[in-house]
């Protein structure tokens, strides 16, 4: 009876390591942990502001009345002292993985009096990959909500991204990175 069971466990262990009753592995996803990441928006100097390209007539500490931007309708009101402030900060949105990292930056400027936007400038943006992604390109940044004399603007790029794993098929991603500026400083993903 032991030869017997010791017969049948040494069969059932050569079929289990030969693989012949193992499913195939399953395809991989490299971009299973997309997500944006934190980011600190910084107050400009005059001096920051103009190397980034802000207007003479826009630069932090200057006064800003409707009469330098076309404000919204709702945005016609007073603004107290309409003192143009101006911030930068990068925003991303990606991940780091086992098999490398895929991210998509953005490194908008904006300035606002408090009320309104007076100026915004998302132009900087770039992709960072490593290892077995590969970064395709980019569609945008453009600006699709809010706008210069609202009280926020948003804009949206969109990354595209392929992971591509030695031993299983390339997967492809695209990402969206969408955020509302507004016009006392703050900015949040959306």
């Amino acid at each position: 009876m032991k030869l017997m069971m010791a017969v049948v466990a040494g069969l059932a262990a050569i079929a289990f390591s030969s693989g012949a009753s193992a499913a195939p592995p399953a395809q991989q996803n490299g971009f299973a942990g997309t997500h944006d990441e934190k980011f600190v928006v910084k107050r400009l100097t005059q001096v920051e502001a103009k190397k980034l390209g802000v207007p003479d007539a826009l630069l932090p500490g200057k006064k800003v009345d409707s009469g330098a931007v076309s404000p919204s309708p709702a945005a016609t009101g007073p603004c107290g002292l309409c003192i143009n402030t101006c911030w930068v900060t990068t925003f991303r949105t990606g991940d780091n993985t086992a098999t490398g990292n895929y991210w998509e930056y953005d490194n908008p400027v904006w300035c606002g009096n408090g009320s309104w936007i007076t100026y915004a400038d998302v132009s900087r943006h770039w992709q960072s990959v490593s290892i077995w992604y590969s970064a395709d390109g980019e569609a945008g940044p453009w600006f699709d909500g809010g706008c210069v004399g609202c009280v926020s603007i948003h804009f949206t790029v969109y990354g595209y991204f392929t992971w591509h794993p030695p031993i299983w098929p390339a997967s492809h991603t695209t990402l969206r990175l969408g955020v509302w500026m507004q016009a006392y400083g703050a900015a949040a993903y959306a």
